[in-house]
């Protein structure tokens, strides 16, 4: 994430994007849903679970508001363009459903809770990763690290799991649909 949007959230590199509030309001729920997960498995590794609940009302909230500025931001450069075809981002839908299925499990199954959660975040992490590859890289370069970076990610589900889930499955067909975009300013 830092180095994803460190152009707008570390320095001020004279961007337009960082004196607008929409990116501000964005980067401050995003910092503080990351900086929550990371709390949230201290938590967890130090067996506090009553904290870590209490914590986890605030955190789903944080969430909901992070996914509402990410509609924000694609409704202004998208919906407004008469771009419809970019507007529809299916994984960011899918990481609302996931997380909010987290969420109801959490007292029930702590594992699917955990699996949720962590998917669910991947699923909403594709800009920050695609800007980070962008910057390492270049325009020119950014492609097969990306792809290798993805699927790296992906790879490691799927070992942690030690089995191919429905949840897997619906990221790998959202995930090429949302290649359109990338694909389409390459051309």
């Amino acid at each position: 994430m830092a180095i994803g949007f460190s152009d707008n959230w570390l320095f001020d590199v004279g961007q337009e994007s960082n004196s607008e509030p929409k990116f501000l309001i964005h980067a401050f729920f995003a910092f503080s849903w990351f900086t929550l997960l990371i709390i949230q498995t201290r938590l967890i590794k130090k067996s506090n679970y009553k904290l870590h609940f209490k914590i986890g009302l605030i955190g789903i909230i944080i969430y909901y508001l992070l996914t509402l500025t990410i509609w924000n931001i694609y409704y202004d450069n998208y919906a407004l363009k008469n771009d419809l075809i970019q507007l529809i981002k299916p994984l960011e839908a899918f990481s609302v459903l996931l997380v909010t299925l987290a969420f109801l499990n959490r007292k029930k199954n702590s594992q699917k809770h955990k699996e949720y959660i962590t998917f669910g975040t991947f699923c909403l992490i594709g800009p920050a990763l695609d800007r980070t590859v962008f910057h390492l890289f270049g325009p020119a370069y950014m492609m097969w690290p990306m792809f290798i970076l993805y699927w790296m990610l992906f790879g490691f589900f799927i070992w942690y799991k030690k089995k191919f889930t429905w949840y897997m499955g619906f990221w790998i067909i959202f995930w090429f649909y949302s290649l359109y975009p990338l694909i389409s300013r390459m051309i």
